[in-house]
């Protein structure tokens, strides 16, 4: 009995796994869930009395993840200062490399997370992001001193990693290919604010 209790939960959650991929969480609906996973829509709510429970129990397990890497890298960019802060690309690459790291088991999750969660509790994951990239990069070596203008430009190419992030992950491209791709677009903007921060001769 047991058994097809966790059978016919999986069914609602794979179901539910392609809703929210297909239509966000906003315009998702438990009614087009059962239907696909074939359980009748009271069943459904037996198991989960509502989509923002079916939605977090798909969700929590990967955005806990990724949050974790995101908070100690927080902590360490906090402590650090323009004298014992490593290459500055070596975290940036180590937030990405943690993202992709989960591509090829949990992609759906993750394209879910960085664009279809509007209305649940993890749409300011992205704008979080975001936020810690910049941070980073504003602890470059000559970054601190620079004018206001030069601030915008960082944010502005903090804010295009992210969302050239996000682009990848909607793509209907294969785990390997994902992290190729991203691994090139990290490249690029570390070069860019390399070109940035260099000093003038």
């Amino acid at each position: 009995m047991q058994y097809l209790k966790d059978e016919v939960r999986e069914k609602i959650l794979s179901s539910a796994l392609i809703e929210f991929k297909n239509n966000g969480y906003l315009d998702a609906s438990m009614r087009n869930i059962a239907s696909k996973s074939g359980i009748a829509l009271g069943s459904t709510y037996r198991y989960f009395k509502n989509k923002e429970e079916l939605f977090n129990t798909l969700i929590e397990p990967v955005y806990n993840k990724l949050l974790l890497y995101v908070v100690k890298i927080q902590v360490q960019v906090n402590n650090c200062t323009n004298e014992n802060c490593p290459e500055i690309s070596k975290y940036i690459t180590e937030i990405l490399n943690n993202i992709t790291s989960f591509v090829k088991e949990s992609n759906n999750e993750l394209l879910i997370i960085f664009n279809k969660s509007k209305g649940s509790k993890f749409e300011n994951f992205k704008k979080e992001l975001i936020s810690l990239v910049n941070d980073i990069f504003i602890k470059y070596p000559t970054a601190e001193a620079t004018d206001e203008n030069t601030k915008i430009i960082v944010y502005t190419v903090s804010h295009d990693l992210i969302e050239g992030i996000s682009f990848i992950l909607e793509q209907d491209y294969d785990g390997d290919k994902i992290k190729i791709l991203i691994n090139k677009l990290l490249h690029f903007y570390i070069t860019d604010m390399n070109r940035l921060f260099s000093p003038k001769v």
